[in-house]
């Protein structure tokens, strides 16, 4: 268990200790005590220390970096006890990487399953693929909706796609719905 971040979009005084912040607290960590904040990461920025976490009890903002992908391979649950601008338990934005660098291309989260309360905002990522694929319905709560008089639909992803146009995984993956490009991330 490791204690989460709460810095919402700050950017950094320096990015050198704030990937080694990131590093310490995440190093080994399968249960995150609050928000998953990954934001201003460079483009060379391994980010295998992320690998073990299962669980978030807040909710995962995945924005302003320059890296191409974040092992979050096995995360399996996002509880969205916090959420991000009140509304999102999942936001991904401005991933778009600087000159020469590609940007965000794949989310990875093959083991997501669940997402308990708050919606999904994953916008201004011009090179990310296969977001689209995935059955979100499927991935949250059926009791993540708001108030008694009647069903809300908060739950409902806000994409803004961009013109890249990914790998097609409908010939490695049954129903076409896939986190990444191998075998490994189709959506189950």
């Amino acid at each position: 268990v490791c204690t989460g971040t709460d810095m919402k979009l700050l950017r950094p005084s320096s990015p050198e200790s704030h990937y080694e912040t990131l590093r310490h607290l995440y190093q080994g960590c399968q249960v995150v005590q609050g928000n998953l904040e990954l934001t201003y990461l460079s483009a060379d920025t391994d980010t295998s220390f992320l690998k073990d976490i299962k669980e978030v009890q807040g909710y995962v903002l995945i924005a302003e970096n320059n890296v191409s992908g974040l092992a979050l391979q096995n995360l399996r649950i996002i509880r969205g006890t916090q959420l991000f601008q009140d509304r999102y338990a999942l936001a991904v934005m401005g991933n778009a990487g600087s000159a020469g660098a590609p940007g965000l291309r794949q989310l990875g989260m093959r083991h997501l399953t669940e997402i308990l309360k708050g919606g999904v905002r994953i916008e201004r990522n011009p090179e990310l693929c296969f977001q689209e694929t995935i059955l979100w319905q499927d991935i949250f709560h059926r009791h993540n909706e708001e108030g008694c008089g009647g069903f809300q639909p908060p739950w409902h992803p806000l994409f803004t796609f961009s013109p890249h146009t990914g790998p097609d995984c409908r010939a490695l993956c049954a129903e076409g719905h896939c986190w990444g490009e191998g075998k490994q991330d189709c959506q189950t």
